[in-house]
């Protein structure tokens, strides 16, 4: 039973960035595969890659270390490596995990393009004003950047936020079970 497709492709306007779309689960039975398209792209030299999660329901250690073990060769020639798209359950992983000091992550792929590479996306051949792009284009994860200006306006009083725990904090705090 197969439990993962990977797609490999170039962005439709950049063809120096590589999207791999991958849906189902990476785990260790299923990196082999992810790998293999992986390492396919960067025996291609292509090492700006974007990895739309969108799709995603799970990733393991196994999944998280194909990704932390080649960000070094590709950062080396000149390239990186986003992520994008994650699901609540990836993103909660890829935060308790933190990994997000050593990968960027971005709410979808154009963002990614725009953030991560620098890359301009026009909509049916206009762009949208620069000011409007920076006002959507926050890093997905808890970030120490500004807010824009025009966000703070509209919010009155910021909520207090109680600490959320993952179901990993509390089953290593057994005060916490009940």
């Amino acid at each position: 039973m197969k439990n993962i497709t990977v797609n490999v492709s170039t962005h439709p306007q950049h063809k120096d960035i590589t999207l791999l779309a991958v849906k189902g689960f990476i785990d260790t039975n299923t990196a082999p595969e992810f790998d293999r398209s992986f390492q396919g792209a960067l025996a291609e030299n292509k090492f700006k890659i974007i990895v739309d999660l969108k799709d995603v329901t799970y990733v393991s250690s196994a999944g998280w270390g194909l990704f932390v073990g080649e960000i070094k060769r590709i950062r080396n020639q000149k390239g990186d490596l986003f992520l994008a798209a994650m699901s609540p359950e990836v993103e909660e992983a890829y935060e308790l995990l933190q990994f997000s000091t050593i990968l960027k992550a971005f709410p979808n792929v154009d963002q990614a393009v725009q953030k991560g590479f620098g890359k301009s996306i026009t909509a049916k051949g206009s762009a949208a004003p620069a000011a409007e792009r920076e006002r959507e284009l926050q890093p997905v994860g808890k970030s120490a950047e500004a807010v824009p200006a025009a966000r703070t306006a509209v919010e009155t009083q910021p909520a207090k936020e109680t600490p959320k725990t993952s179901w990993f904090e509390r089953l290593l705090n057994p005060r916490k079970w009940f």
